[in-house]
């Protein structure tokens, strides 16, 4: 089976965003900052490609992988990851991928911010609490950038509700 069957059968939601390049060896989406693999639903296939990775570690199966969109690690100072590892989630519960994904940590969204704009804004290098009042602010209008309807308003909306709470 060729990696582009992986999802068909999947109700991919329409904000994720389909960044798969013809050599990876798995389909991905890009949503809320994160990247969303799809492994093959063969779970014979997915133990080898385990052990191909993991030499005699013990199978955990990864149906659905989870990592930082274009992680940068080292210039993000002020604001911590959810984990050190690379992948933030393995399952292989689809629903639980999208739930996920849609409540997205204040790292990730770092990554949003940063492909929505066409101004160099350090937000990497902002301390936390200077860029959550820049969202706040950014939502309110009262920054000199305009959100376009791309922009997902509504993720960063009930994210801040939740930093109130």
């Amino acid at each position: 089976m060729m990696w582009t069957e992986y999802y068909k059968d999947l109700p991919i939601p329409s904000d994720w965003e389909d960044v798969s390049y013809g050599n990876d060896e798995l389909p991905s989406f890009f949503c809320n900052g994160y990247q969303i693999w799809i492994h093959s639903p063969d779970i014979e296939e997915r133990k080898a490609e385990w052990i191909d990775y993991n030499d005699d570690a013990e199978f955990e199966d990864c149906k659905y992988s989870v990592t930082y969109y274009f992680d940068n690690e080292t210039t993000i100072l002020h604001v911590e990851r959810e984990k050190d590892e690379p992948h933030v989630l393995i399952s292989t519960d689809f629903q639980e991928v999208i739930d996920f994904v849609n409540k997205p940590s204040l790292y990730a969204l770092i990554k949003v911010l940063e492909l929505q704009f066409n101004w160099r804004v350090p937000f990497a290098e902002m301390e936390e609490k200077e860029l959550l009042e820049y969202i706040d602010d950014l939502l309110k209008g009262e920054t000199e950038y305009h959100l376009d309807d791309k922009f997902p308003r509504k993720t960063f909306e009930t994210f801040m509700k939740e930093q109130d709470q």
